[in-house]
């Protein structure tokens, strides 16, 4: 009985999961979304999109239900509030 209960609450977390990868595919083409789709780039991990607009730079992480940040996620945005981001020009000559 343990077992059958420990499966369906694995594959009930596995749906959740697929189902915000697939959602994420559509935000970018939602109404409300943040960023210029069109200057969208999608980079999965640990955030999910960062959109390159005329203004600014946008770093933008989707979630859906209860789901929250994890620990990467909080790190990169405190570095991000922190104003810790740096830009980098690497030049490599024949």
């Amino acid at each position: 009985m343990k077992e059958g209960h420990e499966r369906l609450k694995f594959d009930y977390k596995s749906m959740n999961v697929k189902h915000g990868k697939h959602f994420e595919s559509f935000v970018p083409f939602m109404e409300d979304y943040p960023g210029e789709k069109e200057n969208t780039v999608f980079l999965g991990n640990p955030i999910d999109f960062i959109s390159f607009d005329d203004d600014s730079v946008k770093f933008i992480e989707v979630k859906t239900g209860k789901s929250g940040l994890n620990e990467k996620q909080k790190q990169v945005k405190r570095l991000i509030e922190s104003g810790k981001v740096e830009w980098f020009e690497l030049r490599f000559e024949k």
